[in-house]
């Protein structure tokens, strides 16, 4: 990454199987510009990675706090921040929109406004233009950053191996349609919620199609030798016993992809 790009990554210590090395925090604005833009800023129980924020933002003027899915990891120090800095909390779910409360405890009469697909936002000398990428969940948005050509992905796409589909809320036709969405965009890096850049953002998300549709014959394939088999028996035959990561999110894959196949 160049020392001159208008980005600074900070990564919350709270690795797992889902996050990866950490929740990724972006801060955006140009060298020098007085206003920023925090992107993500992590959870809500890690008073240390809210600090770093407010320290590499002390000398700056935070502008929005946006917010690329709804997430805990991703929201949940929002609150907080939005009171210490004065910044509204955007997102494109308008109950998780949040104004600063101001003085005494007392909160601004009105929430800010959802973000909207297509909308451009500029500060700090960065614009950026968000798109709803709904499949990881309703909800979820990437930020396109045109001057740079880079995109912020969140969760729809991290920096390895593949995100979850959080069903019912995500689904695979959603997911399915943002994938060949961000296709378009051709080779350009993406800056994910999750784990390192990646330097192809078309090739990540085709990467991903495939995964997804081999996975979908792989299920097509059991259900047609196994009928009568559940959910959870036909997770376990293509996952294994001890998948890695929790049987609740196997489950949401495997019912995800049932009702891909059966819709």
């Amino acid at each position: 990454m160049s020392t001159t790009a208008p980005w600074q990554v900070l990564t919350c210590n709270n690795p797992s199987p889902m996050t990866l090395e950490g929740t990724n925090t972006y801060l955006l604005g140009a060298a020098g510009a007085d206003d920023v833009v925090v992107v993500d800023p992590g959870p809500a129980d890690h008073p240390e990675h809210l600090q770093a924020i407010l320290d590499a933002t002390s000398h700056r003027s935070v502008q929005q706090i946006l917010i690329t899915h709804r997430h805990a990891d991703h929201l949940g120090a929002a609150a907080a921040l939005a009171d210490l800095t004065g910044a509204p909390v955007r997102s494109l779910d308008p109950e998780l929109c949040r104004s600063p409360r101001l003085g005494r405890g007392e909160a601004r009469n009105s929430s800010p406004a959802p973000l909207r697909d297509g909308e451009r936002i500029s500060v700090g000398g960065v614009d950026l233009e968000v798109l709803h990428t709904p499949g990881h969940t309703a909800d979820s948005v990437c930020f396109w950053l045109p001057q740079h050509r880079v995109m912020l992905t969140g969760d729809t796409i991290l920096g390895r191996g593949t995100s979850m589909v959080d069903y019912p809320d995500g689904t695979l036709a959603d997911y399915f349609a943002t994938l060949a969405r961000l296709q378009s965009y051709g080779d350009v890096p993406l800056l994910p919620g999750h784990g390192s850049q990646q330097p192809d953002l078309a090739a990540a998300a085709a990467r991903y199609e495939a995964q997804r549709r081999q996975r979908l014959d792989q299920l097509h394939q059991l259900r047609r030798k196994h009928p009568d088999h559940s959910p959870a028996q036909l997770a376990e035959l293509i996952y294994g016993p001890r998948p890695g990561v929790q049987q609740p999110v196997i489950l949401q894959l495997i019912n995800a992809q049932l009702d891909y196949l059966t819709s």
